[in-house]
């Protein structure tokens, strides 16, 4: 059987499944106003937070456009979970940071991304794991 022409359409049900997951679980009020995709850039921004990010490492980091993260920005800015911040040594860059706000939601947000990633991988052996970021990082070679 080939299975090559339904893998889009896999995928993309998967991706659909692991948003709806998440938006449908519980969340604190202040979180609630949170895309799924503000939610998986709250979550970068705090694992990196060591390091300076910029909008162009949203975008290699997600492989979204540039429009697209615009936007996830702005609106983002708006409702106060980032600042953007020059950084001295080029006045074309913006830092992104997270807000004292937005850390406080990160631990609920790390709860959901804890719980989603644990029900996504029951059963899943090593064996299994190996082969699936095999083939993954193949499909990242094959797309570049």
């Amino acid at each position: 059987m080939d299975y090559r022409p339904k893998f889009c359409v896999e995928l993309k049900s998967v991706v659909n499944s692991i948003c709806r997951q998440m938006v449908q679980q519980p969340f604190q009020e202040d979180a609630k106003n949170l895309s799924s995709m503000q939610v998986w850039v709250i979550h970068y921004l705090y694992e990196n937070q060591d390091e300076d990010v910029f909008q162009r490492d949203l975008e290699t980091g997600f492989n979204i456009r540039r429009s697209t993260v615009s936007g996830i920005l702005q609106n983002m800015e708006r409702k106060g979970y980032i600042h953007r911040q020059s950084v001295d040594y080029d006045a074309r860059l913006k830092k992104i940071t997270l807000t004292d706000d937005a850390i406080t939601i990160y631990n609920e947000v790390l709860q959901r991304v804890f719980w989603m990633e644990v029900k996504m991988t029951a059963g899943i052996t090593d064996e299994e794991w190996v082969v699936f970021y095999q083939v993954l990082e193949k499909i990242k070679r094959n797309l570049s």
